[in-house]
């Protein structure tokens, strides 16, 4: 079985040169500390250490060797060299990006196989204080994993830092996470990385030890919210009610709180939210659409049965596009969904029309071409919305078919035929290069 490990253990530092393999090992293992040695005492010598890498690689691949503590020790403190070499340059340059972000988890996979081999202490707190002396590397290195967008790579790492104080707090010796914040610090980043992995199993004990340490964020509800909502609904609920009693001003659980409004269509207890979001966060332009489109919901809702309500309705969607726009003139959701609420005003009067048509008594005419008026003047109310949005985004299938059928009631029908024919470009999985009113 240790023949098995050591292997899969080599495998994950990469291949050797073939001149490293016909080097004797011992030889190999001396070279490779004093190769070490001048890189540390001029970090210049890059060539230096990495011909150290193929050296003790070499070296490990011996059956000797690798039940020899010092060897796996020497190579943890060559790959620790290369972390060092990634701090310095960072210092001296702030554009600077880790070039060696491996290298870390490499020198805790080697320091972790001198401590199992290690018959001597000393070996073993060798091998120890080089995994403690890890600890704010590999952490740094997860963080650039993560921003890099590997959650699971990120999480790895973490879940590793954290197994080395485990292994430092068992042989009773110091470690960077001893201190209370920074162990939580780590608790929350392994968490939160497989936590964006979607691995909610994994996040689960990070973020239920947090809470039991009283960690002080509002993105520990947060966290514990998406982990509740995959299987209990209403845990879910009362976790995010929690941490927005803790946390009443936190936009984040805000936010959560409004789309879980969202996704369960609560909504006339959205309005207040909503409202109370924007009061917080005033240049959000998606806080006013999204309230626009809640009224437009209920606007919609009460055309048939409640005339009056649906009118105010109407206007209150109105006003919020209208904010929209005040924060930015360009945001095409805006200037649609004004454009989408005459057209959905002028439908609603279509099928008016529509039943108006079989009184064809003179007063019934009368009041079907009033009706008709009022309908073509709403639609046309829509139409300088639309024409806007398609301006911004030529592409977007729903202004194209509003469009299409606006210029039908025309009897425009050469401008229908151009939109229908981009509609089936967009709808066959094309884009439109170029706005049809650029030059109209």
């Amino acid at each position: 079985m240790r023949k098995i490990i050591t292997f899969a253990l080599l495998a994950l530092f990469g291949t050797l040169s073939v001149q490293a393999q016909d080097v004797n090992p011992k030889k190999a293992y001396r070279q490779a500390k004093r190769n070490l040695s001048s890189f540390e005492l001029d970090n210049s010598k890059v060539d230096e250490l990495n011909e150290a890498v193929n050296l003790i690689m070499s070296a490990a691949k011996d059956e000797d060797m690798k039940s020899d503590a010092g060897m796996w020790n020497t190579m943890g403190d060559i790959y620790s060299a290369y972390l060092e070499l990634d701090y310095k340059r960072s210092l001296m340059d702030e554009a600077y990006k880790p070039q060696f972000l491996q290298e870390a988890n490499k020198a805790y996979m080697a320091y972790k196989e001198a401590y199992k081999v290690a018959d001597k202490s000393r070996d073993k707190d060798d091998a120890l204080a080089g995994m403690a002396g890890l600890i704010q590397s590999m952490s740094n290195s997860g963080i650039t994993v993560l921003q890099a967008g590997d959650p699971m790579g990120a999480y790895n790492i973490f879940r590793n830092v954290l197994d080395i104080h485990e292994l430092l707090k068992e042989n009773e010796k110091d470690s960077p996470l001893n201190d209370e914040e920074a162990m939580n610090n780590q608790l929350f980043l392994a968490g939160y990385a497989a936590l964006l992995a979607e691995q909610y199993e994994l996040a689960t004990p990070y973020y239920m030890e947090l809470k039991e340490n009283d960690y002080d964020d509002p993105s520990l509800y947060e966290g514990l919210f998406k982990i509740k909502a995959q299987d209990d609904p209403d845990a879910a609920a009362a976790i995010l009610e929690e941490g927005r009693q803790k946390y009443p001003d936190d936009l984040t659980l805000l936010y959560a709180e409004i789309n879980a409004a969202l996704k369960n269509n609560e909504i006339q207890s959205l309005e207040s939210k909503l409202k109370e979001a924007i009061a917080k966060d005033p240049e959000n332009v998606s806080l006013y659409t999204t309230t626009g489109s809640v009224y437009d919901r209920l606007f919609q809702e009460m055309m048939d049965s409640d005339a009056e309500q649906a009118a105010a309705y109407f206007d209150s969607a109105k006003v919020y596009f209208e904010k929209a726009l005040e924060v930015n003139p360009d945001n095409v959701d805006a200037i649609y969904s004004i454009g989408a609420l005459y057209y959905n005003q002028a439908a609603q009067g279509t099928q008016e029309l529509q039943a108006m048509a079989d009184d064809l008594t003179s007063e019934g005419m009368k009041k079907y071409d009033a009706k008709k008026a009022e309908v073509d003047k709403i639609f046309d109310e829509a139409l300088p919305y639309f024409k806007r949005a398609e301006k911004v985004n030529p592409s977007d299938r729903n202004t194209l078919i509003a469009l299409k059928e606006i210029f039908a009631r025309k009897n425009k029908m050469d401008i229908s035929d151009e939109f229908a024919k981009r509609l089936e470009k967009v709808e066959a999985g094309g884009t439109i290069d170029s706005s049809y009113f650029e030059n109209n």
